[in-house]
């Protein structure tokens, strides 16, 4: 009798699991997306509580986010090819995110590829502002009584200014006893060497420090032969025609360029290094809720040329740096160029803002009007009114780091995005453009 109960609970075991099983395979469908590493500690897993796919959960749609890099991200994107984010991933992808904007190039060769012809207009929207921090190792003790605090424990900051961002990643300046502090005028007292970490793959995160080296950077303050270009590569020929100087080391990824500091730190004879990365790859003070944040990096404060104020790589300032700035409407809110926020009357403006964080910009989602799916549909409708319009969702961004784009500009995507009360048939799944009855299956 008791091995009969014993096997008739075994069987129901079985049976429970099998419907646990079949239940969590009906959640919904995958809905995968890659790039910009930046982003990645705030997008997370299902497995992350704090981050945004592990609180939208997996009752809608079990969102999958490859961290490959901004232009692999946009690579995957265009040409529908999962294989960017990695040899063994197959199926859609369903979006993208990249700290550098696409081209109008890559928005017109994409318009009329067989992809972009299936999946309908490209829509390109700024997801989250974020500074692109400089953190330091093993740099001058910090005598500074006037800067802001950028790290835990540290009330105050080492300051650099664009001579020396221009002077230290061109490979002129070599040694902290050649950098001048901008708060005396004089030279650190420091004598060490100071080893460059630069992205090695294609990174957003390069493209805005980039951006800002270009318009910064002259013949004066700059190593002789290196011009710097706005590039996604940093160690690109244009840039340095005879190779980057020998004290530079590359990395892969915000995590490689983190774990590479890392080890350096540690390394016998302190030695110092330079690097770029977003916030949540530094600091706590930073970045106070980010997984990726956990070891205290030192990082600079940034003076502001144009006037002439200290300022650190935080989400309010990236958003000063912002300045004004206005959503398209009427025609041009169908133009996907025309969505990343600029400063003033030109792109270029934002790479030397009269005020704020230096070196700021904005991340950008990259996604399909029509998806062949209507569960993918209202899943990214779904995702992306939660992440424009929830506190919780608002609340991880800016644990991370960063801030969150500009009221006027959600309101803006939200009306021509996520619903069409704009009245110009962008958003998401609109039936009079997506389908097979208009010729636009989706992807």
């Amino acid at each position: 009798m008791k091995s009969s109960k014993r096997k008739i609970c075994q069987v129901l075991a079985l049976v429970l699991s099998s419907v646990g099983a079949t239940a969590a395979m009906a959640a919904g469908p995958l809905v995968q997306g890659g790039g910009s590493s930046l982003v990645a500690p705030t997008i997370g897993s299902v497995s992350q509580a704090n981050t945004e796919i592990g609180l939208f959960g997996t009752s809608e749609a079990t969102f999958t986010y490859y961290s490959v890099g901004s232009g692999a991200g946009q690579n995957g994107f265009l040409s529908n090819a999962p294989s960017f984010f990695g040899s063994s991933v197959t199926g859609t992808v369903d979006f993208a995110n990249s700290d550098a904007a696409l081209s109008t190039a890559q928005v017109t060769n994409y318009a009329s590829s067989t992809v972009g012809t299936a999946s309908g207009p490209l829509i390109q929207i700024p997801y989250i502002v974020t500074p692109i921090a400089i953190p330091l190792i093993s740099a001058p003790a910090v005598t500074s009584t006037t800067t802001p605090q950028t790290t835990p424990n540290q009330a105050h900051s080492i300051a650099l200014n664009d001579d020396d961002l221009c002077g230290i990643f061109s490979g002129k300046l070599t040694n902290w006893n050649q950098v001048t502090n901008p708060e005396t005028s004089t030279t650190y007292s420091l004598n060490s060497p100071i080893k460059v970490v630069y992205r090695a793959d294609g990174s957003g995160t390069t493209e805005l420090l980039t951006r800002h080296l270009a318009a910064v950077c002259t013949t004066a303050n700059t190593a002789s032969g290196v011009t710097f270009v706005d590039s996604l590569t940093f160690a690109n020929t244009s840039a340095f025609p005879s190779g980057v100087p020998s004290n530079f080391v590359s990395a892969t990824g915000s995590g490689g360029v983190r774990s590479a500091l890392l080890t350096i730190q540690s390394s016998s004879g302190t030695p110092a290094a330079v690097a770029y990365l977003s916030p949540d790859y530094t600091n706590t003070f930073l970045a106070p809720s980010s997984s990726s944040a956990s070891p205290a990096l030192q990082v600079a404060s940034l003076r502001n040329t144009r006037n002439s104020t200290y300022y650190a790589p935080t989400a309010a300032n990236a958003t000063t740096a912002l300045g004004s700035i206005a959503a398209p409407t009427g025609t041009a809110a169908a133009d996907p160029t025309q969505w990343v926020p600029v400063s003033g009357t030109s792109y270029s403006a934002l790479a030397n803002p009269g005020s704020g964080y230096p070196v700021s910009g904005t991340s950008q989602i990259i996604l399909s009007q029509c998806y062949a799916s209507s569960t993918v549909t209202k899943a990214m409708v779904d995702f992306l009114t939660d992440h424009y319009t929830t506190a919780s969702f608002a609340s991880i961004v800016h644990g991370n780091g960063f801030d969150t784009v500009p009221s006027n500009f959600q309101s803006a995507i939200v009306a021509n995005f996520l619903s069409n009360t704009s009245n110009n048939f962008l958003d998401i799944g609109d039936s009079s453009i997506c389908g097979t009855a208009n010729g636009v299956p989706g992807r």
